[in-house]
């Protein structure tokens, strides 16, 4: 079932924002894909693009983490890694079409929705605690 971004998980940055309502865009593209409908060069179409998004967002959360001093950029950092090292995994390691789509189903969601709610939505927490940044004041464009 397709996952809605919801503004609850939002950082509170414009830019990261977007780019994480962009990955639910193609996590939500993959799901809604039909097995016996989907030609290969859709989906590893599909694949690609979120991969390479992924990729690309991380990287500019990370300058972001960085650039606010977050204290847990390092253990983030690592979360990306492993996020990107097992997604090399599944697409090395599953064969066939429909398997490849349910398991992308599977951890796309899995990462994307986790990662925010569980990961993402502390860098949040941590500005609001450390009383360092007024959120309302600190939307980046």
């Amino acid at each position: 079932m397709p996952k809605e971004w919801s503004e609850s998980y939002s950082l509170h940055h414009a830019a990261i924002d977007a780019q994480h309502q962009e990955l639910f865009r193609l996590a939500n593209s993959v799901e809604v894909l039909e097995p016996k409908e989907t030609t290969k060069e859709v989906l590893a179409s599909l694949i690609k693009q979120f991969f390479n998004y992924m990729r690309e967002h991380f990287v500019d959360e990370e300058l972001y983490m960085q650039s606010i001093d977050y204290p847990l950029l390092t253990v983030h950092q690592k979360q990306h890694e492993d996020i990107i090292t097992a997604m090399t995994d599944l697409l090395k390691n599953t064969k066939g079409i429909e398997a490849l789509q349910t398991k992308m189903k599977i951890v796309s969601h899995k990462w994307l929705v986790e990662h925010i709610l569980e990961n993402d939505l502390k860098i949040v927490k941590w500005l609001k605690e450390s009383n360092s940044i007024e959120l309302d004041d600190y939307v980046i464009l």
